[in-house]
């Protein structure tokens, strides 16, 4: 009796497993991984633009787009054209991948994608030097 239930909690957990394992290999594939890190660079740029313009005001912004969005608009429309970003790169991204992702569809998923993750790694990099001065 006790055999039979050692056996099935050892099966179950190997099952268990199993299925972790197949969920964390999906998850780490490099489109995911691509759309990740986009959404994280963005999300920094717009965490420190955040504080930065409570402590010391849109003037401050070095990004004329973002600063004229900004006063006009307010926070509801910056975090609105950072969403949209990543739609859009994101949606790039997929169709490059779609297409066999070589040749010019290299570039058309490949060069907005690293050109987004540079900007936001920039202006969150430049908005937190702000911050500590």
């Amino acid at each position: 009796m006790i055999g039979g239930l050692v056996s099935i909690v050892v099966v179950q957990s190997v099952e268990a497993a199993q299925i972790v394992a197949t969920g964390v290999s999906r998850a780490a594939n490099i489109g995911f991984l691509r759309l990740a890190t986009l959404t994280l660079a963005q999300a920094f740029d717009l965490a420190t633009f955040s504080v930065m313009v409570a402590r010391h005001g849109s003037r401050v912004e070095a990004n004329p787009i973002v600063n004229n969005l900004f006063d006009v608009y307010g926070m509801p429309a910056v975090i609105v054209g950072k969403v949209a970003l990543v739609v859009l790169i994101g949606s790039l991204c997929l169709m490059a991948s779609s297409r066999g992702g070589t040749g010019v569809w290299r570039m058309v998923g490949g060069l907005p994608l690293a050109l987004a993750i540079a900007g936001g790694l920039i202006g969150g990099i430049t908005n937190a030097a702000v911050l500590l001065h």
